[in-house]
């Protein structure tokens, strides 16, 4: 073989082999993309962590007209409630055929207890009896009641002005109520 046919020889196999190579690097590198997943990024919600006070109320009734009203005040947020506040239970009548509650006039504060430090998940009991004056029975769906009694559990700031934001996250369920219909004897 001459020099210059072996020159060529050499000088076509290593192009072909730099060419080989270069390509076998080349489709590792710009592999497309077509058959994998896209990337998704996740954003996870942001937690406020504030305070959640949350009014619940039961009543119970007896026969003679006696009122047993259970209220509880729990802090279903994710932080202490600091402020200092005050949950009260008021109690309003009216009388049929209006029953307007402004038109009577009758409100009573039952039970006013403050606090100002309720952790997270905790509660306070709001609770009285309460004796209903005159009381001729429950009405019923035969019995139509010419009055009826309002109770109400409400949370408040001690100072008397709303709560911000970051002192109770949810203002909506800061009161809970129940109404009772009875015969009253002196209407």
């Amino acid at each position: 073989m001459k020099p210059s046919r072996l020159f060529v020889s050499v000088l076509s196999c290593g192009i072909a082999l730099f060419t080989f190579n270069g390509a076998a690097q080349a489709r590792l590198m710009y592999e497309p993309l077509q058959n994998k997943a896209p990337l998704k990024i996740y954003q996870y919600p942001k937690v406020k962590l504030c305070a959640d006070l949350t009014a619940n109320l039961t009543v119970t009734k007896s026969d003679t007209g006696r009122v047993t009203i259970t209220g509880t005040v729990t802090n279903a947020g994710k932080a202490h409630c600091k402020t200092a506040s005050v949950a009260e239970l008021i109690m309003n009548l009216s009388y049929a055929p209006q029953y307007s509650y402004a038109k009577t006039g009758v409100s009573d504060i039952l039970i006013s207890r403050s606090f100002n430090d309720l952790k997270a998940g905790d509660s306070i009991q709001v609770n009285a009896v309460y004796q209903i004056p005159d009381f001729g029975g429950w009405s019923s769906a035969t019995v139509q009641g010419n009055a009826k009694r309002l109770f109400t559990l409400r949370v408040i700031r001690q100072d008397g002005a709303p709560y911000r934001q970051d002192e109770d996250c949810d203002i909506e369920n800061n009161v809970a109520d129940a109404v009772v219909f009875y015969q009253d004897m002196t209407h």
